[in-house]
């Protein structure tokens, strides 16, 4: 049903994450100023917020949607701790909807943190290693409408339909950054190739399809590309989301 583009691990690219610590120098990818949302543009896009771990000796920042009142996805490195890969205390994990120049819609901390069960860390930045980038957050309050509206998850299109990132990224990082029309070059295995410029932050970002008008997620912003490779890849969300769930302990 989709174009695969199969290559070995050995011509794929290493890829690097994009999640950031708060704090360091910022890393640029160029995107046109008018991308940038303000307060009345992003009101249809406050289900999208940025996931913050704050501790006393980490605090960094990546992008989640909301796809039910209490349920966050985002990818799984940004919820693990990079050396030892456990994850981060629920308590440490907040969720803020609507984040624009210092204030939000709605802000809630983690309940629990499920990770896709194949997610091997960092150390495995090949391309088949991102396939299992995936992080499912439940808030210990449900979010009502007025903080954001849930997104829901559908299957990638073919290949060479434009899709649709959101995110706020580390050079940006107080309001959303709407990428349309973003290049969509191949599906490989369970990864998206995007052809649109991607920085740190972003980690997490949906990526949408707007094939009827609506706005579906599709997959989850993971890496940013190399040389020779594609700018961005993306985890499709479809197969697993239900895993995900499952993997939530009972409240």
């Amino acid at each position: 049903m989709w174009h695969l583009w199969r290559r070995s691990s050995a011509t794929v690219l290493m890829a690097a994450f994009l999640a950031v610590a708060l704090g360091g120098p910022a890393t640029s990818a160029e995107v046109s100023p008018t991308t940038l949302l303000d307060a009345e543009e992003a009101k249809p896009w406050r289900g999208v917020g940025r996931v913050n771990i704050a501790n006393v000796r980490q605090r960094s920042m990546c992008t989640g949607t909301l796809i039910a009142p209490d349920l966050v996805l985002t990818a799984a490195h940004c919820v693990t701790h990079p050396r030892t890969n456990t994850p981060f205390p629920p308590g440490n994990v907040h969720f803020v909807a609507g984040w624009y120049q210092g204030k939000s819609t709605g802000h809630a901390r983690a309940d629990a943190v499920a990770i896709h069960p194949g997610w091997q860390g960092r150390q495995n930045m090949r391309l088949e290693g991102l396939e299992s980038d995936l992080a499912l957050i439940r808030l210990r309050a449900p979010l009502d409408a007025a903080a954001g509206i849930p997104f829901a998850i559908t299957i990638p299109p073919l290949p060479g339909e434009p899709l649709t990132l959101i995110s706020y990224r580390r050079d940006r990082p107080h309001a959303l950054t709407h990428q349309p029309d973003c290049p969509y070059r191949a599906i490989i295995g369970q990864m998206l190739e995007l052809e649109c410029p991607v920085t740190y932050g972003a980690s997490g970002a949906p990526v949408f399809s707007l094939a009827d008008g609506t706005p579906r997620v599709v997959a989850v912003l993971s890496a940013m590309g190399g040389r020779g490779a594609a700018q961005a890849f993306a985890v499709r969300a479809d197969r697993v989301i239900e895993e995900l769930k499952a993997l939530l302990p009972t409240p």
